[in-house]
């Protein structure tokens, strides 16, 4: 394990999420190999366009529109994206704890916890992180997405995983409108980073056992909060085989935190009262009076404790942007895009 890097219980135990087990903190030093960018990491560009990268390749290219009313998301070719070592027969075994009890969530979080310290491409940087077992909602009981970027803050809430059925169907290119807020694209869904393997694969075969007599490892989850959107690490195939088997997969989630006061802003709460007018005017329902509740109180509560995605700055910018997903374009036999989403998504405004 790398030094400087620590391991505890997690004391906070208040994600807002419902947590079958117990969880852990990483500490992660600004020291030695974590002042790098990790081999998986997010970085952004003006105006809400985001990469994806992986190993040195564009995993995956996203644009949100300026008022948050929708999103494009397009995949980059890696043909081999992050993943942890597969986890081998033995390792399985070695957890000998009953399956769902504290013990044996406990047992998965360490082991899982050292294998992200020391993989030797890692995902982890500086800062404090957040190893946890969380639990899938249905995706009607998702919320749906802010209206504007000030209905959201720097450390917000967690919102719980759904819509793990997507995890086995892949799609190059979609658009997703954040205003009609369709069950599936709700803050919190599960995105693949690969394409599924088939039904019939040997892995998928041998974790369907593990499935079916309940012994199936927890699937570890990512939550990038600009996304609101929760990326599978390691477990494609497990979540494929309890798909199959008709199970509940057990999900640990991982995310970067901070814990910390924020000043005062008199920029934020004027753009949060803003909102909520905008919003009251609109229809002042009950789930729109609770949705406006929640964010006057993220937006001027002093203190802040919450998943915060770091993004490191694109180098080449908008134009370093755009210039790769033109040539994905260009390369690309097919489009599964409407016309019209793909030119706001590629336009340099």
């Amino acid at each position: 394990m790398h030094p400087g890097v620590s391991i505890g219980v997690d004391d906070f135990r208040s994600w807002g999420l419902e947590t079958p087990g117990p969880g852990l903190l990483l500490e992660v030093p600004a020291t030695g190999p974590w002042r790098a960018r990790p081999a998986l990491h997010l970085e952004a560009a003006s105006d809400y366009r985001l990469r994806l990268m992986s190993g040195g390749q564009p995993l995956l290219w996203a644009r949100i529109d300026t008022w948050w009313d929708r999103a494009v998301f397009l995949r980059g070719k890696t043909h081999a994206p992050w993943s942890l070592p597969p986890l081998t027969a033995p390792d399985v075994r070695a957890v000998t704890q009953a399956p769902g009890s504290e013990g044996w969530w406990e047992a998965w979080g360490w082991r899982l916890a050292r294998t992200l310290v020391e993989a030797p491409s890692p995902v982890l940087h500086a800062g404090r992180w957040c190893l946890s077992p969380v639990r899938a909602i249905s995706a009607d009981k998702a919320e749906r997405h802010p209206v504007s970027p000030m209905e959201w803050r720097f450390g917000q809430p967690l919102q719980p995983p759904h819509s793990l059925d997507a995890v086995p169907r892949f799609s190059g290119a979609w658009n997703e409108d954040w205003w009609e807020t369709l069950p599936a694209q709700r803050p919190g869904t599960v995105l693949s980073l690969r394409a599924p393997s088939a039904s019939d694969d040997g892995r998928v075969k041998s974790w369907r056992k593990r499935a079916k007599d309940g012994t199936l490892p927890p699937t570890l989850l990512l939550y990038v909060d600009i996304l609101a959107k929760w990326l599978v690490l390691d477990g494609h195939d497990r979540v494929h085989a309890a798909l199959l088997e008709g199970v509940e997969p057990p999900l640990l989630g991982l995310w970067p935190f901070i814990p910390a006061a924020r000043p005062e802003s008199s920029v934020r709460e004027e753009g949060a009262l803003f909102s909520a007018d905008f919003q009251l005017r609109a229809g002042a329902t009950p789930a729109v009076v609770e949705r406006v509740n929640r964010m006057l109180l993220l937006n001027f509560t002093r203190s802040a404790q919450g998943a915060v995605s770091r993004a490191w700055p694109l180098r080449g910018g908008v134009d370093a942007w755009r210039a790769e997903v033109l040539a994905w374009r260009r390369w690309s036999q097919e489009l599964p895009l409407a016309a019209e989403d793909w030119d706001w998504f590629a336009s340099p405004r």
